[in-house]
C-alpha cells in the first residue's frame, strides 16, 4: 500500500519567494478539490493567506478557498470545460 505524506508550505516564506521570482510561474504549485491552481489562482490565495494571518496552507478553511477563487459551493461546475 502507498503511503500518502501531506506537505505543507508556509504562506510568508512563499510570498518572500514569489517577491523575490517574479518571473516564476507557480501554476500547479497547489491544489484546491483535485484542481491545480494556476499562477493568478496560487497568488490570490497566498496574498489572502498571509493577510488573514494563516500560517500555512493548511490553515485555510476550504470554504475560504472557495470564496477567494470564487467558487460556487458547487465545486463540480468549476471543473466544467
Amino acid at each position: 500500500m502507498r503511503k500518502v505524506h501531506h506537505i505543507t508550505t508556509n504562506m510568508r516564506g512563499f510570498q518572500n519567494w514569489m517577491k523575490r521570482n517574479p518571473n516564476k510561474r507557480t501554476d500547479g504549485y497547489f491544489s484546491f478539490a483535485g484542481k491545480e491552481l494556476n499562477h493568478e489562482e496560487v497568488k490570490k490565495v497566498v496574498e489572502y493567506a498571509v493577510e488573514k494571518g494563516y500560517r500555512t496552507d493548511a490553515d485555510i478553511p476550504g470554504e475560504e478557498v472557495a470564496q477567494i477563487l470564487n467558487w460556487d459551493e458547487n465545486i463540480e461546475k468549476n471543473f466544467e470545460k
